[in-house]
C-alpha cells in the first residue's frame, strides 16, 4: 500500500518536472522568436533611416564637397542657438515646426538682400525626414544660411526679388526660384500688349483687393454716421415728448 503511494507521488513529481521542462523551453524559444524579430524589425529600421544627405552624396559624388559645406553650416547655426543640446524625440511635430520655424528665422539676410522677399515652405513628408534625419535637417538650415549670406552685386540699389525655397524629403525634391520685383521684362517692354509679369500681376491684384477694402470701410463708417444721426433725432423728439431717451446705437466695428 505504501508503496503504491510512493509510486504514485513519483510519477506525477515526474510528471511535473517535465511540464516545467517543457514550459521553460517553450518560453525560451519564444523568447528566441522575440528576439529574432525585433532584430529584424531594428535591421530595417535601421535601413529606413538613412540619412537623405548620404543618400545624395552617394547618388551624386560630385556634389559631396558643397552639400558638406552647407550640413556644417546649418550644425553652425544649431550650435550657435543652442538647438543642437535639444531632443526631438520629445517634440510633437507641432512643437518641432515651432522650433525649426524659430531657427530659420534667426538665419539673417547679407546686407545687399535686405529688399529681398523670400517665402519657404516644408512638405510633411519633409519635416518628417527632417525630425528623425539630424544631417538633413542641418542641409536645410545650412542650405538657408549660406544662401541667404551671398553678397549680391548692386543688391541695395535694386527693388529686391521675390524668392521661394521649397523643400521635400530629399535634397533632390527641393526648388528654389528668385524672381526680381517688378517683373523681368519690366524695363524692356516695347508695347503695352506684352503679357504682364506675374508679379506685376500680383501687385495689380492686391491693389484692386485693397481698393474694395476701403471702399467697404467708407461705407461702414458712413451708414454709421447715419444711424448716429437717426438715433440723435430719436432722443430728441423723445425728449421733447416726455418719453425715455434711447441711447444711440453706435458701430463699433468700423475702422475709422
Amino acid at each position: 500500500m505504501s508503496l503504491n503511494i510512493v509510486n504514485n507521488m513519483s510519477a506525477s513529481l515526474g510528471g511535473y518536472i517535465k511540464d516545467i521542462k517543457n514550459t521553460n523551453s517553450t518560453s525560451c524559444f519564444a523568447e528566441k522568436v522575440q528576439k529574432a524579430k525585433q532584430t529584424k524589425n531594428s535591421t530595417k529600421s535601421a535601413e529606413k533611416k538613412e540619412s537623405a544627405v548620404n543618400e545624395y552624396k552617394r547618388k551624386h559624388p560630385n556634389d559631396t564637397y558643397t552639400v558638406n559645406r552647407q550640413v556644417n553650416a546649418g550644425k553652425t547655426v544649431l550650435s550657435k542657438n543652442s538647438a543642437d543640446k535639444v531632443s526631438r524625440e520629445d517634440m510633437t511635430m507641432e512643437e518641432y515646426k515651432s522650433f525649426i520655424t524659430n531657427l530659420m528665422n534667426c538665419i539673417a539676410f547679407h546686407p545687399t538682400q535686405q529688399n529681398n522677399t523670400e517665402i519657404w515652405s516644408i512638405s510633411e513628408k519633409g519635416w518628417e525626414q527632417m525630425k528623425n534625419d539630424p544631417d538633413y535637417e542641418a542641409w536645410v538650415l545650412g542650405y538657408t544660411s549660406l544662401n541667404r549670406s551671398v553678397n549680391i552685386p548692386f543688391g541695395l540699389s535694386g527693388a529686391g526679388c521675390f524668392c521661394t525655397e521649397n523643400f521635400g524629403a530629399s535634397i533632390e525634391e527641393h526648388i528654389g526660384q528668385s524672381v526680381p520685383q517688378g517683373g523681368f521684362n519690366k524695363t524692356f517692354k516695347s508695347s503695352d500688349k506684352e503679357e504682364e509679369s506675374w508679379w506685376e500681376k500680383r501687385h495689380k491684384l492686391y491693389k484692386e483687393m485693397l481698393k474694395k477694402q476701403i471702399e467697404n470701410a467708407v461705407k461702414k463708417r458712413l451708414e454709421n454716421q447715419i444711424c448716429v444721426q437717426k438715433q440723435y433725432y430719436a432722443n430728441a423728439l423723445a425728449k421733447k415728448d416726455g418719453l425715455t431717451i434711447i441711447e444711440p446705437l453706435v458701430n463699433k466695428n468700423h475702422i475709422f
